[in-house]
């Protein structure tokens, strides 16, 4: 009887917690200021998924996104695909992901990082203060 409760107590546990997180998908046809809108509202446990397409001059700015260590933020390529975020410009010095300072406990997956132009970092820029970041 005892085994039955803990299980019990765990399974809505998990389903709470599965419930309170999201998933997002965004398309190649949204701007970077609408992406990272949506980036701005990620909470701990949240996917942002990039459906499958070539994201032209979509930088992602993470500024104090913070997931947790139970419930990091994961931002994806869509299964299967392996989206290209991909920055076109000679005028502004920046990465395909800005990494803010104090953000943590966030993960990537299946994204292609891409640049053209001569003054592009082609990556990720990481700012001081970031943690668990994968």
């Amino acid at each position: 009887m005892r085994v039955s409760i803990i299980t019990l107590v765990l399974f809505v546990l998990f389903a709470v917690s599965s419930v309170c997180a999201k998933e997002y998908i965004v398309t190649s046809t949204q701007t970077s200021a609408q992406i990272n809108a949506v980036v701005a509202g990620l909470k701990p446990g949240d996917i942002l998924t990039f459906s499958a397409g070539i994201y032209n001059n979509v930088a992602l700015k993470l500024n104090g996104l913070k997931g947790t260590k139970n419930a990091w933020i994961v931002i994806r390529g869509a299964s299967g695909s392996l989206p290209e975020l991909r920055i076109n410009t000679n005028v502004v010095l920046q990465a395909n992901i800005d990494i803010g300072s104090g953000t943590a406990f966030v993960a990537f997956a299946n994204l292609k990082l891409t640049q053209s132009g001569s003054r592009v970092y082609a990556g990720v820029k990481f700012h001081t203060g970031n943690n668990n970041i994968l």
